[in-house]
């Protein structure tokens, strides 16, 4: 199929968001800083919808780590993304949550590098999303249009070995292209893997579960990138932008 550049304009204007609002400063809605367990816990006294796991998943999902390893930064009093208004992010996703009628597929996967974050759509709508992991820096993952080539449950690498030498296990691997996959995995930080995209085991599930063989796949830089790069492409009357076979 063929995307033109007049539809990704489209696509680029009505980007619709749900993060908290940035001050008139300028300054993120949160604050690098040590955080503990028993501010959390005072949280959780004072509105209950904000018990501590909550909590956990909020600054888990704000600093691209999964659960097990904030409560280990917490413990080791390490700096954190922390949230000035905790309740402003329980709904939160730096993903838009509405696509415009040109990416109206059935389903959709949207990648953004930046953030990193990953967001799985339905009838143009986010139905999920969750943090997740590309590649570092020599191994990056490419940014494109692709599409699921295959689902495999219980993939095994031919390329990479595991910690203990064996060849990694890849559970709930979802093939984009060449040896890149969307899978299972440690989620320890933004850029983690060898050129895949990695999400935490829960979140991975769901999507395999959900995604079927031909689903759409986008990769991209960054948001603000991706609308810049379609203006330029606009004003100079650029070629059609072909989705990856």
């Amino acid at each position: 199929m063929n995307i033109t550049l007049s539809s990704l304009l489209v696509f680029a204007l009505c980007l619709s968001f749900s993060s908290p609002a940035f001050s008139a400063a300028g300054n993120p809605p949160w604050t690098e800083r040590a955080v503990s367990e028993n501010e959390l816990l005072e949280l959780e006294n004072s509105n209950p919808d904000l018990d501590i796991n909550t909590c956990r998943e909020i600054l888990s999902r704000l600093n691209i780590k999964e659960a097990f390893y904030i409560r280990e930064d917490i413990r080791n009093g390490k700096k954190l993304k922390v949230p000035n208004d905790f309740r402003a992010y329980k709904e939160w996703t730096p993903l838009p949550v509405q696509l415009p009628a040109s990416l109206n597929a059935p389903k959709f996967i949207l990648i953004v590098k930046d953030i990193p974050f990953i967001g799985w759509y339905e009838s143009g709508v986010l139905l999920k999303d969750s943090q997740a992991c590309i590649g570092h820096a020599g191994q990056d993952t490419r940014a494109g249009f692709y599409r699921v080539e295959l689902k495999d449950a219980e993939h095994v690498s031919r390329s990479y070995p595991n910690e203990y030498g064996k060849p990694a296990w890849m559970p709930f691997s979802l093939h984009i292209y060449e040896a890149v996959y969307i899978h299972a995995g440690n989620v320890f930080g933004a850029r983690c893997s060898h050129g895949c995209i990695i999400l935490p085991v829960d979140n991975a599930e769901k999507l395999f579960g959900w995604a079927d063989v031909g689903t759409r796949v986008l990769v991209v830089e960054s948001l603000g990138d991706f609308e810049r790069e379609v203006r330029k492409g606009a004003a100079a009357g650029g070629p059609q932008v072909r989705a990856a076979k």
